[in-house]
Parts: C-alpha cells; sequence; structure tokens
C-alpha cells in the first residue's frame, strides 16, 4: 500500500508541475538568463542606453527595452519561456527517477517470495512507470508550446522592426527639422532688422509707411514660420521619447542620423532584392500560411477547400507582383534623391564661394549689415538643402533596406 502511495505521490506531483507552468507570472527578466547576475557588460550597455543620449543606432534596443507595450511582451514571453524550460526539466528528472525505481522494483519483484511482496513489487512498477509516460508526456507538450512561442517571438521581433523604422523615420524627420528652424531663425533675424531699418528711414523722411507695413507683415511671417517648426519639432521630440521609453516628458539629446551611405547605391540588385522582399515580407508569409488566402472567416466557412486553394494562390500572386513594383519604386526614389543630393552639393559649393566673398566685402566696408546677413541666409539655406537632401536619401535607402528585409514601407 505504501507503495501505491508513492506512485499517487509522484502522479499528483506531475499535475502540479504542469498546473506550477499554466500559473507561472510573467516578470522582468534582465539577467542573461535564470538565477544568472548580470555582466558588467550588461549593465555598462543598459547604463548607456539609459543616459541622457538618444543615439540612431540604438533606436532598437530602446524600443524593446524601454518602451513599455513591447517590453512587457518580450518580458511575459521570455519568462514564460523560462519557467516551462525549467518545469519541463524537473519533469524529466523526475520521471527517470520514477523509471529507476521501477527498475529496482522489477529486480525485488524477481526476488520476491511473499503475495505481498510481489504485490507491492507489481504496484511500484507499473504504477511508476504509467507514472514516468505521463511526465514525458507532459513535458514533449510543454515542448511543442515552446516550439510556438519561438513563433511568437519571431512575430514579436518583426512588430519591433516595424518600430524602429517608423521611428528612425521620426528622427530623420527631427533632424530636417532642426537644420530648416536655423534657417528659419536667422530668416528671423533679418526680418527683424529690415523693419528696424524701413522705420528709421521712416522717420528720416526716406521711406513710406507701407514700406514700414510690409516688413512688419514679413516679420510677423517669419515668427509665424519659426513658431510652427518650434510646434512641429517639440511634437516629434514628444513621440521619440515615447516611443524610446523616456515619456513625452523626457528631454534627452536627440544624437545625429548617420550621412547617407552613397558608395552603397552602386552595389544595389534591385531585382534580386525584389525576391528576398517576397520571401521576407511579414504580410505575404502570414498570407501563404493562412487559410483561404487572406479571406474572412465566414468566407471560408462557406466555401470550398478548393476555392480557398485558388484564392490563395491567385491573392498571392497579386500581392507578389504588387511587393515587386513598390520594390522597383523605393529604388527609383534612391535614384531620385540621389540627383537632389548631388544638385544640392553644388548648390552648397556655390553658396561657400558667394558666402566667402561676403565676408571679405564684410571687412572691407563695401557690404551693408544687412545685406551681409541676406548673404549668410543664403549660405544657411544652401547648407540646409544639402542637409536635408542628404537626410532625404538616407531615409529613401532605409526605407528600400526595410521593405527588403520584410517591413511594410509606404511608397509615394
Amino acid at each position: 500500500m505504501k507503495a501505491m502511495q508513492n506512485v499517487w505521490g509522484r502522479r499528483a506531483a506531475a499535475s502540479g508541475l504542469a498546473l506550477l507552468m499554466a500559473a507561472a507570472l510573467p516578470v522582468t527578466a534582465l539577467a542573461d538568463g535564470p538565477g544568472e547576475a548580470p555582466t558588467p557588460e550588461y549593465l555598462a550597455y543598459m547604463e548607456k542606453l539609459q543616459d541622457n543620449h538618444m543615439e540612431y543606432e540604438e533606436i532598437p534596443d530602446l524600443i524593446k527595452n524601454f518602451y513599455g507595450p513591447i517590453k512587457s511582451s518580450y518580458d511575459m514571453l521570455e519568462q514564460s519561456k523560462e519557467s516551462q524550460a525549467m518545469i519541463t526539466t524537473e519533469l524529466r528528472i523526475e520521471a527517470r527517477d520514477l523509471l529507476d525505481e521501477a527498475d529496482i522494483a522489477k529486480e525485488e519483484l524477481d526476488d520476491a517470495q511473499s503475495a505481498n511482496d510481489i504485490m507491492n513489487a507489481q504496484e511500484t512498477l507499473i504504477g511508476n512507470r504509467i507514472a514516468a509516460k505521463q511526465m514525458r508526456s507532459t513535458a514533449s507538450s510543454m515542448d511543442r508550446s515552446m516550439e510556438r512561442k519561438s513563433s511568437q517571438e519571431k512575430a514579436l521581433d518583426q512588430q519591433l522592426n516595424g518600430l524602429v523604422y517608423q521611428v528612425q523615420g521620426l528622427m530623420n524627420q527631427y533632424e530636417q527639422l532642426i537644420s530648416q528652424r536655423t534657417v528659419a531663425a536667422k530668416a528671423l533675424e533679418i526680418a527683424d532688422m529690415a523693419r528696424q531699418v524701413q522705420e528709421t528711414m521712416e522717420a528720416q523722411g526716406m521711406a513710406v509707411s507701407g514700406d514700414v507695413l510690409a516688413a512688419a507683415s514679413q516679420l510677423a511671417s517669419a515668427k509665424s514660420s519659426l513658431s510652427s517648426l518650434d510646434e512641429t519639432i517639440s511634437m516629434l521630440h514628444k513621440n521619440l521619447c515615447s516611443l524610446t521609453g523616456w515619456g513625452n516628458d523626457g528631454n534627452p539629446e536627440i544624437g545625429p542620423v548617420p550621412a547617407a551611405d552613397v558608395a552603397a547605391i552602386a552595389s544595389i540588385d534591385v531585382n534580386a532584392d525584389k525576391e528576398k522582399a517576397v520571401g521576407n515580407n511579414y504580410e505575404m508569409i502570414a498570407m501563404r500560411t493562412s487559410t483561404g488566402g487572406g479571406m474572412s472567416d465566414l468566407q471560408v466557412r462557406t466555401t470550398k477547400t478548393t476555392t480557398q486553394t485558388k484564392n490563395k494562390l491567385r491573392n498571392s500572386e497579386y500581392s507578389e507582383d504588387s511587393l515587386r513594383s513598390d520594390i522597383q519604386a523605393l529604388y527609383d526614389t534612391i535614384l531620385e534623391k540621389k540627383a537632389a543630393y548631388d544638385a544640392a552639393a553644388t548648390a552648397l559649393q556655390s553658396a561657400q564661394l558667394t558666402w566667402n566673398a561676403a565676408q571679405i566685402q564684410k571687412q572691407s566696408g563695401s557690404l551693408s549689415n544687412l545685406a551681409y546677413l541676406q548673404q549668410e541666409l543664403a549660405y544657411l539655406q544652401a547648407q540646409s538643402g544639402f542637409k536635408c537632401a542628404d537626410l532625404s536619401l538616407q531615409q529613401a535607402m532605409q526605407n528600400y533596406n526595410w521593405a527588403v528585409q520584410g517591413v511594410s514601407v509606404a511608397v509615394e
């Protein structure tokens, strides 16, 4: 009887471990693994992520580690995987112990003399083997569940990539606006000086009130333009902070966006990339693996399997062709942005020569303060024009690369 109690105790342990797996609560796991302390390298990296600088190359890790919805999803998935791995290990160890006891019981059965000893040995042998089989079956079922979690992790990685793409675009826009703000601030300075000049000339009888009103109107327009830019910059800053873990009230320094890798354009194989994009695109993968190829649940339930298969093939073929067309359009955009980049570079070189001459004229006294500021504005506009052209080309290349990797990218 004692042997049977031991068997039922082991069976209860198997059920208890399975319940423990189902009830395991997610917690944040910052260590390298279960029960392991964070390494110095890990801690140093996390400290760098949390400094007051938002760097372009840190965007993926900032979102993954500090953007609430994404961080929680990864934490829950990781904790679930760790809990299941621990439980399956314990189940298999317990099953091995039961089988070892069953082997001993078999030896005792061979040597048993009394009916009571034979019955106890048989109960232990049979009961332990049944309980061990149940535990191994539970462990195998949990392994299959972990495989499904791997697909969940892949889906979560895809969601992360989509967010990284969006945040990179926001940072690119932010830097372009910062460049344009320098121009707007200088335009405001010139408009203010021009208004003062007109007011002085009017007081001296050298200008009419219409000229003064026109200068005042230009000043008001310059103020409005700068204010509108500041509002947009502030909004982008809040969005960047929100998506990278600083929150809407965060005030990190936004780092620079890398310059466009112009040399890489020549190595792009657009035809090969079209096929890569078809194989990598997240929506295409979902369509190929879904029932009905994009049909609604009602349509799936009310159509034949052959119809669903035909529909899937038709929709997949159409989507693949559309995606290839999008990749071509994204590549064409790169070429267009490259042409604009080259034109902006030429314009900047010309503006640099003019600006150099203006500084010489200023030193010689042959250029008024207002004219000098106007020359400076023209130079700043050329600088901003080239900067924005570079950033636009960089973003066009990022859009293309993300699309090839599987992210859905809007085509202009």
